[in-house]
């Protein structure tokens, strides 16, 4: 059970991360947590919002009605799956909190400028 368990942690339960290149937790670490009785319990490492100053911002966008933000992602930086990275630029932890007023301006950051070590703090 236990190697069952640290693929699905691995394989982020089918969708790619920490494997995929564009999750923010690629290259993440996963540890172990030995419980008082010793069984081992496999979790993935956490990862700690980075300041936003690290990004280089590509513009201000103002949020229209239809927004979502995995659109906007795809939009500004090529992969809906990188939502991340607009929501760390804007300190949000709550990627739907972005374009749920109308009119909101938020920062778009340059996706081809991840600073080394934003994707696991």
């Amino acid at each position: 059970m236990d190697i069952a368990l640290a693929n699905i942690i691995q394989s982020a339960a089918g969708t790619g991360a920490p494997t995929s290149q564009s999750s923010r937790y690629y290259g993440a670490a996963t540890k172990v947590y030995t419980q008082p009785d010793g069984t081992p319990v496999r979790y993935l490492a956490r990862r700690i919002l980075p300041q936003p100053s690290v990004y280089a911002s590509v513009q201000n966008y103002a949020v229209v009605e239809s927004d979502r933000i995995d659109n906007l992602s795809a939009r500004f930086l090529g992969d809906p799956l990188l939502f991340w990275m607009i929501c760390d630029a804007n300190t949000a932890t709550d990627p739907d909190e972005l374009t749920a007023q109308k009119g909101r301006s938020i920062l778009i950051p340059l996706a081809s400028a991840i600073p080394a070590g934003v994707r696991n703090g």
